[in-house]
């Protein structure tokens, strides 16, 4: 299957579009059944520094939605990080099925990415960047981010946390029947924050 490509602020070449379906197809042996594949590749002025790249690499398969960024000034290199971090990430979730399968058959990545999942965002590039520390105001909100919360037990939400890279994960708990974040601790473990109603 092919991938759709869209520039902004870029021109997408021919031999851009040929190294990214190169690329792309690294996901095919672990994730079944993709349906879409997207890849968006964004031109970014600095004020100092070179200009970058932002590559964010989308892949839909069934309801799961897999995406992940990554900026540099080599539109190939960008690319080829934001790939990788996918694969990463799937691996690591999956790695993390199988040890805690009790020895039994191991986790099939398909179980992992079940049709229900809606997997956000990972990217490796702040929101806060620009954020000075000195007296200056905070600034506006400059995203917003939506998605499907689907009731989840504690164990899910962490894979899924884990699956994106993040430190944090909103999730409707199906323990405590209501909203529930779930934090990766310093030492590795990881914190559960439950609202008490009281």
């Amino acid at each position: 299957m092919a991938i759709q490509i869209r520039g902004n602020g870029i021109t997408v070449s021919d031999e851009v579009r040929e190294f990214a379906e190169q690329r792309v197809t690294r996901l095919d042996r672990l994730v079944p059944k993709i349906d879409e594949r997207k890849l968006e590749l964004r031109h970014n002025h600095t004020r100092s520094g070179p200009d970058t790249v932002t590559a964010q690499v989308t892949v839909q398969t069934g309801r799961t939605l897999l995406r992940a960024e990554e900026s540099d000034p080599d539109v190939k290199l960008a690319i080829d990080r934001a790939v990788d971090k996918l694969v990463g990430q799937v691996r690591k979730v999956h790695s993390k099925r199988s040890r805690r399968s009790n020895g039994g058959d191991s986790v099939r990545l398909a179980e992992t990415l079940a049709p229900d999942h809606v997997i956000e965002e990972a990217s490796s590039t702040s929101d806060f960047d620009d954020i000075d520390d000195g007296d200056e105001a905070i600034g506006a909100v400059v995203r917003t981010k939506r998605f499907v919360l689907k009731p989840m037990d504690v164990d899910e939400a962490i894979e899924r946390m884990e699956l994106l890279g993040h430190d944090f994960f909103l999730f409707q708990s199906t323990d405590e029947q209501t909203f529930c974040v779930v934090y990766r601790r310093r030492g590795g473990d990881y914190g559960l924050l439950v609202p008490d109603r009281g």
